[in-house]
């Protein structure tokens, strides 16, 4: 799971249906904007928690980092790349498969919208210039380096 919003419910229940078991969940940044759910599965199911090293949070967690890479199955892997911006310690994770970028496998949760960016002055006006231009670079690099067939959700 990545980001997984306050009502977990309806996934732990797809989930149960699809005989999966939810072993990760990412968090691509600690949101200012908006409550998260993450917590709730990790506590219901066991998964791992895995958050962006720089960010201070006050659970357990796995801190990553750019280029960490994090196995939950045999043919599935998650590399976290860095694309500050919408928070200083953006990290979105670009899902493998079968040792191959998975198509749609870069989320970008927060920071790439339906014709616009983040916002960039969560942590005030004075912190606002140097994540717009953060921002800027973020949206456009992993657009020109990833593979082709790699596209960035939402």
């Amino acid at each position: 799971m990545v980001d997984p919003q306050r009502d977990i419910d309806r996934v732990i229940t797809v989930a149960g249906r699809l005989n999966a078991r939810i072993v990760l969940v990412l968090k691509t940044h600690v949101h200012n904007d908006y409550p998260s759910g993450g917590l709730e599965p990790v506590r219901r199911t066991g998964a791992e928690y895995g958050f962006a090293a720089a960010d201070e949070v006050p659970v357990e967690h796995r801190p990553l980092r750019e280029g960490d890479v994090v196995e939950p199955s045999e043919h599935v892997w998650i590399q976290a790349v860095a694309t500050p911006g919408h928070t200083y310690y953006h990290l979105p994770p670009v899902a493998h498969s079968c040792g191959q970028p998975a198509a749609g496998g870069c989320v970008h949760r927060g920071a790439l919208l339906f014709g616009t960016t983040g916002r960039t002055d969560l942590l005030g006006e004075e912190h606002k210039p140097e994540p717009a231009r953060q921002q800027y670079d973020s949206v456009r690099n992993p657009a020109e380096t990833l593979p082709d067939g790699v596209g960035a959700l939402r």
